[in-house]
């Protein structure tokens, strides 16, 4: 029984370290971006604000938000490829 236990410790801890990897790539290939991308990203993804919101604070137009977040997501398309 302990020898099964251990295996699917192993296991969940691969998984574990995997997810670990994959959340640093992301949080690397985040502070990457230009800064202009980074803000328009985080404020929409992570901190959930709407368009006019992140357009309000940054001091641009919604237009200029959807293209920063847009233009973002696909630099971290690119940055992170390898992780499929």
């Amino acid at each position: 029984m302990a020898e099964g236990r251990s295996q699917m410790s192993e296991e969940g801890g691969g998984a574990a370290l995997e997810r670990a990897e994959r959340a640093a790539a992301v949080r690397d290939a985040v502070a990457g971006l230009p800064v202009d991308l980074r803000e328009a990203l985080v404020l929409f993804e992570y901190e959930g604000l709407g368009q006019a919101e992140i357009a309000t604070a940054l001091g641009c137009s919604v237009k200029a938000v959807e293209s920063r977040v847009a233009r973002a997501r696909e630099k971290l398309r690119g940055a992170l490829r390898g992780w499929r």
